[in-house]
């Protein structure tokens, strides 16, 4: 009886978390379409078998390999949605739902206890830094590689329990699932690799049997990747390992409180004094959210930690390594781009995090340090994502790139095959919005059309085609 209980109350509060959770992420559900959005939906088109296994290969035109999540993810959504983003997202809510279920599972397996696991999926759900993730469409990658990474580590941990070959080749094939979807895959024989020696005690000889398939598929991908993949010589994605990674590291750690990204854009000389305007302007913001940060740390690490140690509870310390070590791990693979950051990276790496500040709030068994850690998170979060719906460059993006879908739309039904169209328009950031000729190619089906968006440009291009095929312009005022 009392487990049918407990049952129903773990049902009855994931069910709340999701409700919460939804509700600060509800507006995503109005965003359009924009930039890589375009892109990824034209290189996801397959009309044979054929084609649709070119999906896997790697490609010079793009700087990650992520057939899975990106390519295939657009495929099946277009084929089932069209050119609606509300069924993009909806697929994307329910792997990040689902994502949510296997960290209480994986952590439940981890800890043994299947709070800390609701706890976790509580600060991971609710948090900010998921914003760009379900926000821009393209971005979703970060999701998927994450619902497949912890479907790996549920498939290894059951392989562990029951010792059944069949759990071991699923952690296989779903790790190979997770090497198509994002880079951070690399990170999971580590993190498991140390889970498995550390905290498990198994010695090096049975670490390196177990994880030898997953370490040589990870040396293969690194290899084709740095062979086959091309960076661009640009600042963004200049890998280098200094101190601006270190900064980094300190702005993802911030940024997995719920600070805005924003606020590293508006820091000047030292680290975190901020540009006088931008402070005069958002002062309160600024206030709010540190203080937020703070109480978070204070209630979720030092309270408990002090009442635990007063009450000689005792403490899994491997177990708190292996939580810090994931976060680590998860945010390294981009510490060496100092000059391309985002939130969005925090995906994975931040789970971690949140189950070291679960593991101490449960410990503690002090139920006051979670009723005031809760609302405190939920303002937090939701003081930065109303920041970031007023003020995020991709909320102007996507709003143009509607605009213009829905306003050329009603201008002209349809074109000519091979048409040539003039939509002159002076401001850079909405030809990025709509991904120079990528968002027509999209938005009529038809890869043989071209727009320029400056007469120079149009006066090159029809001297450069004008002997190669028919061409019909299209002047849109």
């Amino acid at each position: 009886m009392i487990k049918i209980f407990q049952k129903n109350y773990l049902f009855l509060a994931t069910g709340l978390i999701f409700l919460i959770s939804f509700f600060l992420y509800r507006s995503s559900f109005n965003y359009y379409f924009f930039q890589d959005d375009f892109f990824e939906i034209n290189i996801s088109k397959a009309e044979t078998f054929g084609q649709y296994l070119n999906f896997f290969k790697f490609r010079a035109d793009i700087i990650a390999y992520r057939p899975i999540s990106l390519q295939n993810y657009f495929f099946i959504s277009s084929k089932i949605f069209g050119l609606e983003p509300t069924g993009f997202r909806l697929i994307t809510f329910i792997l990040f739902f689902s994502s949510a279920i296997l960290i209480i599972k994986v952590i439940k397996k981890i800890t043994g206890d299947v709070w800390v696991g609701l706890l976790t999926a509580f600060f991971w759900l609710t948090s900010s830094i998921h914003f760009m993730a379900i926000t821009w469409i393209a971005a979703t990658y970060n999701i998927i590689g994450t619902f497949f990474w912890l479907l790996t580590s549920f498939f290894f941990l059951n392989f562990l329990a029951k010792q059944k070959p069949a759990f071991y080749l699923l952690t296989i094939i779903s790790f190979l699932v997770t090497i198509g979807s994002f880079e951070f895959s690399i990170t999971w024989p580590i993190i498991f690799g140390l889970y498995y020696f550390f905290v498990l005690n198994k010695s090096l000889a049975k670490v390196l049997k177990v994880f030898s398939p997953f370490i040589v598929v990870s040396f293969i991908y690194l290899i084709l990747r740095f062979f086959l993949i091309k960076i661009p010589p640009i600042i963004e994605y200049q890998t280098v390992f200094n101190i601006e990674s270190f900064k980094a590291f300190v702005w993802y750690g911030l940024w997995t409180l719920n600070i805005p990204d924003e606020f590293k854009k508006q820091v000047v000389n030292n680290f975190l004094v901020f540009n006088g305007k931008f402070l005069l302007d958002y002062w309160q913001l600024v206030v709010k959210t540190f203080v937020g940060a703070v109480w978070t740390v204070v209630l979720g690490f030092f309270l408990p930690a002090f009442y635990i140690i007063k009450q000689k509870i005792p403490i899994n310390l491997k177990l708190v390594v292996f939580s810090l070590v994931w976060y680590c791990l998860g945010v390294a693979p981009v510490l060496i781009l100092p000059n391309h950051t985002f939130p969005m990276y925090l995906t994975l790496a931040s789970i971690g995090f949140y189950l070291f500040l679960a593991y101490f709030l449960i410990l503690s068994r002090k139920r006051l340090f979670i009723v005031l850690i809760l609302p405190i998170w939920l303002i937090t979060s939701f003081v930065t994502l109303d920041f970031y719906k007023s003020n995020y460059w991709m909320i102007e993006a996507q709003r143009f790139a509607k605009e213009f879908t829905f306003d050329i739309k009603k201008e002209y039904p349809s074109f000519p095959k091979n048409t040539i169209v003039f939509f002159p328009h002076p401001d850079k950031r909405h030809v990025q919005a709509l991904s120079e000729e990528n968002a027509i190619k999209a938005i009529y089906n038809d890869q043989s059309l071209s727009i320029y968006y400056n007469k120079k440009d149009l006066v090159q291009g029809l001297k450069e085609k004008a002997f190669q095929r028919p061409i019909s312009v299209f002047l849109h005022q």
